[in-house]
């Protein structure tokens, strides 16, 4: 792993920055229009920016998600990958998680294109 460049760790936070806002002009500016993206609430696969303003809207119904990039690498094979904080709130204010999670990054034509949510790895908990 190595750090990313400068300018594709300003598209990444450009890219979260889009999300926490709900911009999709800009969200839709820096992904690819025929991406692939997990549906973490419902299961499967999005593969468009409006399926993502879509998934957007239906998880704001009932949660709001907090997410910001804390540290951005290139894996072996070029792909980004994107040690993030994530804080998931009910629409009450009750905190349900804050989590670090990791996201990596496909590019295609120099969009963003695949999201892929990795493991990441916790300390295992001893004792009874």
């Amino acid at each position: 792993m190595k750090p990313a460049p400068p300018d594709l760790q300003a598209r990444i936070e450009r890219l979260y920055d889009a999300n926490q806002r709900r911009d999709f002009e800009a969200f839709r500016a820096l992904v690819h229009p025929r991406l692939e993206w997990p549906d973490v609430t419902r299961g499967g696969t999005l593969t468009s920016p409006e399926a993502v303003r879509e998934y957007w809207a239906y998880n704001d119904r009932g949660l709001r998600i907090e997410m910001a990039p804390v540290k951005v690498v290139l894996d072996d094979e070029g792909r980004v990958v994107v040690l993030a904080n994530q804080v998931v709130w009910n629409l009450a204010g009750k905190l349900w998680s804050d989590l670090m999670v990791l996201h990596r990054y496909t590019l295609r034509e120099d969009m963003f294109w695949r999201l892929e949510l990795l493991e990441v790895d916790r300390p295992s908990k001893k004792g009874p």
